[in-house]
């Protein structure tokens, strides 16, 4: 029988691909960003917008590039730590709950959940736009999430027992099973703003694209390029109408564990959460709440936050509350390596950064 042996949570922000002096650089695109959601209501608006009207106790929180340096490095130790957990683990199967930002799915085809189950997955080294990072920052960013291409094997068994399980227990599950050689499309952005609702589409022309963001920082971060099993789960936690709840982010967890226990193989399964926490604007009251829950395995909180506090990127908490759920019928307990909350600018702007293991 199979059983959970590890549990990791981990941002994956391309800031963690760059050292902190380039931070600074990094948080200039945060003024063109339109997708920045401020809480404690969630709204977004324009970076200047919300600059002119932030509450000075949230300004006064950006202290300017001076604590980057030591931020980075702590974010860094926490990576390395997990990476060598992970790799002492040696777990035979590594579930790793995930989002995607118009990488795989588009408007044609946006499920709230799916599994991917193919014999194996392409790690594509991805490609920055010119013109939107600076040449260093880009570099940096396309090394940090995947800079040799390979075929990264996927635990295709378990993968379809996973989803025959999840559909016997009434979880509407979509599946995928092949890439396209080239492919785009668009995503709108239906996020809450003053006067109603962002009228904003991104269209992405078809490319070659791999495995998604979240998926291809733990390939090249945690286990260091050279990847034992994965099965990538994704939810659709960005980008309404249809993302999942708290309650379904915990249930899916759970059913997790459950289809792992009910698997006859004897396999030793770590799971991922990986993304996460605030962001593009830090809510350091969500992230410690969230935090709280999962160290107290408080499953009531988990399933209960306040979907207005999970509009646009800081909606991947939901991939943490998903591994809550796996996480809180086992014995294992949750260790909180660090969250570093980063302000990169007087607006907010920034994120809270998060590592934690459970063994």
């Amino acid at each position: 029988m199979a059983d959970i042996v590890l549990g990791i949570g981990t941002s994956h922000t391309p800031m963690l691909t760059l050292p902190g002096e380039l931070w600074p650089s990094y948080a200039r695109n945060d003024q063109r960003n339109p997708e920045l959601a401020f809480p404690p209501h969630g709204l977004v608006m324009p970076y200047q917008e919300a600059l002119d009207s932030i509450a000075p106790d949230a300004r006064e929180k950006y202290r300017g590039s001076e604590p980057f340096k030591a931020q980075a490095e702590a974010c860094q130790r926490s990576l390395d730590e997990l990476s060598s957990t992970l790799r002492d683990v040696n777990p035979d199967i590594t579930v790793i709950i995930g989002d995607d930002q118009d990488e795989w799915f588009f408007e044609d085809n946006m499920p709230a959940l799916s599994v991917y189950w193919g014999e194996s997955a392409p790690l594509i080294p991805r490609v920055v736009p010119a013109g939107t990072r600076d040449p260093e920052v880009a570099e940096a960013i396309m090394r940090g999430y995947g800079d040799v291409p390979m075929d990264v094997p996927v635990a295709s068994g378990f993968g379809r027992f996973l989803i025959e399980y999840l559909i016997e227990h009434d979880f509407d599950v979509a599946h995928v099973r092949e890439v396209k050689p080239a492919y785009g499309g668009r995503v709108a952005r239906r996020y809450p703003t003053r006067n109603g609702e962002l009228n904003y589409v991104r269209e992405t022309p078809p490319r070659e694209q791999g495995l998604p963001h979240g998926v291809s920082f733990v390939i090249k971060r945690l286990f260091d390029n050279e990847p034992k099993p994965i099965l990538p789960v994704f939810q659709n936690t960005c980008y309404p109408p249809n993302q999942p709840t708290p309650r379904r982010s915990f249930a899916t967890g759970q059913a997790i564990t459950a289809a792992v226990r009910e698997w006859k193989e004897p396999a030793r399964v770590a799971v991922i959460a990986s993304g996460g926490l605030s962001h593009f604007v830090v809510d350091e009251e969500l992230d410690r709440m969230v935090l709280g829950a999962l160290e107290t395995k408080d499953d009531k909180a988990l399933q209960s936050i306040p979907r207005h506090r999970l509009h646009s990127a800081a909606s991947e908490a939901l991939n943490w509350v998903a591994v809550g759920g796996a996480m809180h019928d086992t014995s294992l307990k949750m260790e909180l390596l660090a969250y570093v909350p980063v302000y990169r600018s007087p607006a907010a702007t920034g994120g809270g950064w998060a590592f934690a293991r459970w063994r």
